[in-house]
C-alpha cells in the first residue's frame, strides 16, 4: 500500500514587516530587536540620526531640481543651492528637536553643523569634478549635458514586497554607461577601511533583490558611498546574491514566528557594543546584560608565536651585525 506523501506547506511570512534595519538589528542582538520592534520601548535619540536624516534629505531635493541652463553649472549655483539648504534645513530641525539640547553641548553642535556642512560641499564638489572629466574627455559637450545624462533615475526609491513582508528605501537609482542599473545608499558615517561591513552587504543586497522583484530588472550593481571620503564599495549583483537575500529574509521570519513575542526568547547576545545600547541598565533600559569585558585581539596570540617572532627579531638582528641578508629566490 502506498502512503500518500504529505504535501508541504507553503512558506508564509511572520506577523511583522521586515526592513534590512530591523534584521541587522536582530542579527546583532535578538534583545535590542525585542525592546525595539516588539515591545517598542523608546531609544535615545542622538544628533548623528537627525544629521543622517537632513543629508538625505539635502541630497534628495539635489537630485530631484533640475539644474537644466548651462550658466547654472558654470556659476557654481548647484553648490550654493546645497549650501542654502542645508543652512535652512539645520535651524528648521533645530528649532524643531529641542531635545538635541538636552543631550548635546553647543561645541558638538557646533562641531556637527561644520562637519556635516563640509560633507555636502565635498560631495557638490565630487559631482562637479566627474561632470568636469566628463566635458574633458569629450564624454559630453558641457556640464550640463553630462549631469542630463548621469543625474538619478529615482531618489528615495521604495521599494516593498508583500509576499516576503519587507519594505526598503533606496537612496539612488543610476544608470550604468552600459545600459544597467546601480543602486547607491549613502553613509554619513566613517568608513571601515578596505572591507565592507556585514551589516552594510546584507543591506545592499536586500535591496537588490527587492528592486528585482518590484521593477522586473536585476542592477547590475549595488554599492555604499561614504560621503565624507568621496569613496564607493560596489557589490556585483548577480542570481546567487538574490538567492542570498531571500534566504535571509525567511531565516529572520521563521526566527520571529518561532519567537512570537515572549522576550525571553529573544536571546541576549553579549558584546562590547551593549554599553552604547539604549536599552542596556547602565543607560537607563530594561536589559541586564553582562558586558564582557574587553580583550584586545593581540591577546590571543599564543606563548610558541611570540618565541617564533622573537627568534626571527633575533636572527635579523645577528644578519644585521653581519650587514648580510639572505637572498630570495
Amino acid at each position: 500500500m502506498t502512503v500518500p506523501s504529505i504535501p508541504e506547506k507553503p512558506w508564509t511570512a511572520s506577523h511583522m514587516r521586515l526592513s534590512p534595519s530591523k534584521i541587522n538589528t536582530y542579527l546583532k542582538c535578538p534583545r535590542e530587536f525585542y525592546y525595539n520592534y516588539i515591545a517598542k520601548l523608546p531609544q535615545k535619540k542622538t544628533i548623528h540620526l537627525f544629521r543622517g536624516t537632513l543629508v538625505h534629505q539635502v541630497l534628495e531635493d539635489l537630485f530631484k531640481k533640475q539644474f537644466r541652463t548651462l550658466p547654472q553649472w558654470e556659476k557654481g549655483v548647484p553648490k550654493a543651492w546645497v549650501q542654502e539648504q542645508f543652512e535652512t534645513g539645520w535651524d528648521e530641525k533645530i528649532n524643531k528637536h529641542k531635545w538635541l539640547w538636552d543631550v548635546h553641548t553647543k561645541e558638538e553642535m557646533d562641531n556637527m553643523y561644520l562637519e556635516t556642512e563640509a560633507l555636502l560641499q565635498n560631495f557638490v564638489d565630487s559631482v562637479d569634478k566627474k561632470l568636469t572629466e566628463m566635458v574633458t574627455w569629450k564624454i559630453y559637450k558641457n556640464k550640463q549635458q553630462a549631469w542630463n545624462a548621469v543625474a538619478p533615475k529615482y531618489a528615495e526609491k521604495w521599494v516593498k514586497s508583500k509576499e516576503y513582508a519587507i519594505v526598503g528605501v533606496i537612496d539612488v537609482v543610476c544608470s550604468d554607461f552600459d545600459g544597467g542599473t546601480t543602486l547607491l545608499d549613502y553613509k554619513t558615517s566613517k568608513r571601515y577601511g578596505a572591507y565592507l561591513p556585514e551589516e552594510y552587504y546584507r543591506q545592499l543586497i536586500i535591496y537588490a533583490f527587492l528592486y528585482t522583484l518590484e521593477m522586473g530588472e536585476m542592477p547590475s550593481f549595488v554599492g555604499v558611498s561614504y560621503l565624507r571620503f568621496d569613496d564607493t564599495f560596489f557589490v556585483k549583483v548577480n542570481q546567487q546574491v538574490l538567492d542570498e537575500a531571500k534566504d535571509l529574509i525567511k531565516m529572520v521570519h521563521d526566527c520571529i514566528k518561532e519567537r512570537e513575542e515572549y522576550e525571553d526568547r529573544y536571546e541576549q547576545k553579549p558584546q562590547n557594543l551593549c554599553k552604547w545600547c539604549s536599552f542596556y541598565k547602565g543607560n537607563g533600559g530594561p536589559c541586564d546584560v553582562k558586558i564582557p569585558a574587553w580583550k584586545s585581539p593581540y591577546s590571543k596570540r599564543k606563548k610558541e608565536n611570540y618565541a617564533d617572532i622573537d627568534s626571527k627579531a633575533k636572527g635579523l638582528i645577528e644578519l644585521e651585525n653581519q650587514d648580510q641578508f639572505p637572498e630570495f629566490d
